[in-house]
């Protein structure tokens, strides 16, 4: 059962190490879609009424991409954190039976005890009548 715990632990970094590297990967895609539109417009030969509205045009979309990565990762985090709610719960169900099986496995234990030590005794008390019918 530690196993499980720790193999679940070592489970848990990986998925964070990858979620970490998914949203560096999205704010590189974010920076570097910004960076080159503003060249592409910037450089461009047109009137500077033409570059402001290519620029307010790609703006518009570099936030709309930005929105769309930020619910998209949103998404993700919620489907991890019910997925983990999950698996919390199974490990604690099952810890929690396994908890039960052994109370109940020990209180029969003890019940066998406790009979063995009644059947034990019984013999003794019937010798100590006869040894009584003896001495009279």
């Amino acid at each position: 059962m530690i196993n499980r715990l720790i193999e679940e632990k070592k489970r848990k970094i990986e998925r964070e190490k990858r979620m970490e590297t998914a949203k560096k990967f999205a704010a590189g895609t974010v920076i570097g879609t910004a960076v080159g539109a503003a060249a592409g417009l910037l450089l461009a030969p047109k009137s500077g009424k033409e570059t402001r509205k290519d620029i307010s045009e790609k703006t518009k979309e570099v936030t709309e991409n930005i929105k769309n990565t930020v619910n998209e990762q949103m998404e993700a985090g919620k489907d991890f954190q019910e997925k983990v709610k999950s698996e919390i719960k199974n490990v604690y169900d099952e810890i929690k039976g396994k908890a039960r099986e052994a109370k109940e496995d020990i209180i029969e234990e003890v019940e066998d005890i406790e009979d063995i030590d009644i059947i034990e005794e019984e013999p003794e008390e019937e010798e100590m009548e006869d040894d009584e019918r003896e001495l009279e």
